[in-house]
């Protein structure tokens, strides 16, 4: 009788830590979702936060899809390296090759506290040396 009953209580506490754990696996995605929640609501006016950059490359990645087509071959006319490589990297994405000479077209940005998202995405034809 007394095997029995501790046997019982084995199982009992092996079933209760299991469910604990697949609970706590469960609260895992809501518990990352309440949290940058709170950061995007805390960061929101910041113009140097992590968002305010998420949402330039979101919004050049869009723009570089609905303005360059697909294979067309692009120089990207940046200064700053960072964003030379951010820009490459986007537009390698969507389809759109880049080059250094050769180009069918010339993508630039232009940072204007007025443009969408800070950031405008200029295309033009490359000057021809």
């Amino acid at each position: 009788m007394q095997g029995a009953r501790g046997t019982k209580l084995a199982v009992r506490l092996l079933v209760a830590g299991l469910s604990a754990a697949a609970l706590l696996q469960a609260m895992r995605p809501a518990v990352y979702s309440a949290r940058t929640g709170v950061h995007v609501v805390r960061d929101a006016g910041e113009p140097s936060s992590g968002r305010q950059l998420r949402e330039q490359l979101e919004y050049i990645c869009d723009e570089l899809a609905r303005q360059v087509p697909a294979r067309t071959r692009i120089v990207v006319a940046e200064a700053d390296a960072e964003w030379r490589a951010r820009v490459t990297e986007l537009a390698t994405l969507r389809g759109i090759v880049v080059v250094t000479g050769g180009a069918d077209l010339e993508v630039a940005l232009e940072f204007d506290r007025a443009a969408p998202h800070g950031v405008r995405v200029v295309k033009r034809k490359p000057a021809v040396p």
